[in-house]
């Protein structure tokens, strides 16, 4: 019988510790915890250009174009033609094989380069054997997934902004393909595209891209950070800088009372996510704007 009622004994002074434990260190932690507000004040310029919403995606490039050439029937290579990387025009020939006293002419199927060619003299090739692989200068292709809510923001040939890892410089392309038949994981579902560029010299299959839809623009206008917009009841608004301010200044807290600066209502606009379209009849590029940031 005293064992049965030792453990509650023993389990009710463990949790009676916890709780006074917990009663001295838990006002400490939320004491700590509370951060000090500190707010700066910083001026930048109002610009002038615009924004866009866009679709991006990154992945590898495909040869629109990609053909393998084989050998009809078998026998030994008596002579090659070419070097892999060479660039070829349709009806070349790339190799002889000769088999049965009988010569074979393998010939280009397209123009292209040799991005594959593992033959040379003296290689037994079977029936139905790889000779060579040539990917076609008629450009690369690209598969990107969009989610469904932009999915309808997509058309066909629309303009597709590529970047290239391997080489400098933005190409551009359009969509050539959409697919409706969606994906669906963790409760969103994507839609492939397929974006197509024209062939770019030094790229070859596999390497990687990234691409951009711009599917929204705003045309050209008045642009502040988002931060600098402020918001009371239906109205939006900007503080403009204190006389004499430059940009890029910071101010501290005390240094600016908002009270003494004049307050601008704004219409806004589109917005990136770091810029937004602004309109006033009383704000022009180049005026400059305080940006409270409070941390």
């Amino acid at each position: 019988a005293g064992f049965k009622y030792t453990k509650p004994i023993v389990i009710t002074a463990v949790v009676l510790v916890v709780v006074i434990a917990a009663a001295i260190v838990l006002p400490k932690i939320f004491s700590s915890a509370s951060s000090t507000r500190i707010t700066t004040y910083q001026v930048e310029e109002i610009t002038y250009g615009n924004v866009s919403t866009t679709i991006s995606g990154s992945g590898t490039l495909t040869p629109v174009t990609q053909e393998t050439v084989t050998s009809t029937y078998a026998g030994e290579v008596s002579s090659v033609n070419f070097t892999v990387g060479d660039e070829v025009a349709e009806g070349d020939v790339l190799a002889v094989v000769t088999s049965d006293n009988r010569d074979e002419e393998i010939t280009a199927p397209c123009d292209g380069i040799l991005i594959e060619f593992p033959v040379k003299v003296g290689t037994e090739v079977a029936v139905g054997g790889s000779v060579a692989m040539i990917m076609g200068k008629d450009g690369f292709t690209m598969g990107i997934a969009v989610d469904e809510l932009n999915i309808s923001s997509v058309t066909l040939e629309q303009e597709v902004s590529f970047t290239i890892d391997a080489v400098d410089g933005d190409y551009t392309g359009s969509v050539t393909a959409i697919s409706y038949n969606g994906s669906t994981s963790g409760g969103t579902t994507a839609y492939q595209i397929t974006a197509t560029v024209g062939y770019v010299e030094g790229v070859y299959p596999g390497m990687s891209a990234s691409v951009e839809i711009v599917v929204e623009d705003s045309g050209d206008g008045l642009l502040v950070p988002v931060d600098a917009v402020g918001t009371s009841g239906d109205d939006n608004y900007v503080y403009l800088a204190p006389s004499g301010a430059e940009v890029g200044a910071s101010f501290d807290e005390g240094e600016i009372d908002l009270n003494d600066l004049t307050k601008v209502t704004v219409e806004t606009g589109m917005s990136d996510g770091s810029y937004m379209m602004i309109e006033s009849d009383e704000l022009a590029e180049g005026n400059l704007i305080v940006i409270t940031h409070i941390t």
